[in-house]
């Protein structure tokens, strides 16, 4: 996929009851081809007529799956992901050809635009995850290595992935310019084992490829990392709530290298309630 430079979120959404309604429908999504569906919509750049009729053909669209895409639509920004997440999680306990099928039918909806967005990428890393391919082994905890040391080639990878969130990160309305001191910023936690190279986003290949390096850090490493993002986004908000998108991101990033969500970042979620028994 090709990844486009325009962001494009949006935080249109149904009225308090009509999410509610979703909410109640979504609980009892458990058929392969119901949470596929809705997966998938929850995956929709918002007003791509491409992408929707993509989304018809891989879902068949009958009446009752365009409702769903529908009630997916109703979900605020605080709610998208914790039911995709859901969801996921639900699919992932479906059979292996039921699996396949979600990842080469979300190839084809992302890429119906021929530009994929930046979290597009972490969507698909993220759905590949959650259905069963697993990380890139990290260091065990006995064998873990200080917090305080960082390999300079460890150090770049960081900046690679954080160049790449930029992209995304805070959403302040000035992308380039705010994603670029967001970057700075964040790399000054870093300054002192090497020179960090200026921002320049990479191809999602080059960010996939430092990803997979960062995966492989210590367990008290990780967390390190998302608090230096997550603490810098929240710095250029100025008290301001963190925009969607840059939460989704690094919401995202919290569950591709295994960090707990911090706390700041958490708020900006509703918490789903346990999931329960299939009524």
């Amino acid at each position: 996929m090709t990844i486009d430079n325009v962001l494009d979120f949006s935080d249109a959404s149904g009225s308090p009851d009509d999410e509610r309604h979703a909410a109640e429908r979504l609980a009892h999504v458990h058929g392969a081809g119901e949470l596929q569906a809705v997966l998938l919509a929850l995956l929709l750049p918002p007003g791509s007529k491409r992408a929707l009729r993509a989304w018809r053909t891989e879902t068949g669209a009958t009446s009752a799956l365009e409702a769903l895409r529908s009630h997916a639509a109703n979900l605020s920004g605080a709610a998208r992901l914790p039911w995709f997440e859901r969801l996921l999680a639900r699919m992932a306990a479906q059979p292996l050809t039921a699996r396949q099928g979600l990842l080469q039918a979300t190839r084809r909806v992302m890429g119906a635009r021929g530009l994929a967005r930046p979290i597009d990428r972490l969507h698909w890393l993220a759905m590949r995850r959650g259905l069963g391919e697993g990380a890139p082994a990290a260091v065990l905890p006995e064998s873990y290595t200080e917090v305080g040391e960082w390999l300079e080639s460890d150090v770049l990878s960081v900046a690679c992935v954080t160049a790449f969130l930029s992209r995304m990160v805070p959403g302040d309305g000035a992308e380039s310019v705010g994603g670029r001191a967001w970057y700075d910023t964040v790399m000054a936690s870093w300054s002192r084992f090497t020179d960090t190279p200026a921002c320049a986003p990479p191809k999602a290949e080059a960010m996939v490829e430092a990803l997979a390096r960062i995966q492989t850090l210590s367990w008290m490493q990780r967390p390190v990392i998302v608090r230096h993002w997550v603490e810098a986004a929240i710095a250029r908000r100025r008290g301001a709530h963190l925009a969607d998108g840059c939460a989704d991101a690094l919401r995202l990033m919290c569950g591709l290298l295994d960090s707990p969500v911090p706390p700041e970042l958490a708020r900006h979620y509703i918490t789903l309630p346990a999931d329960g028994a299939r009524s």
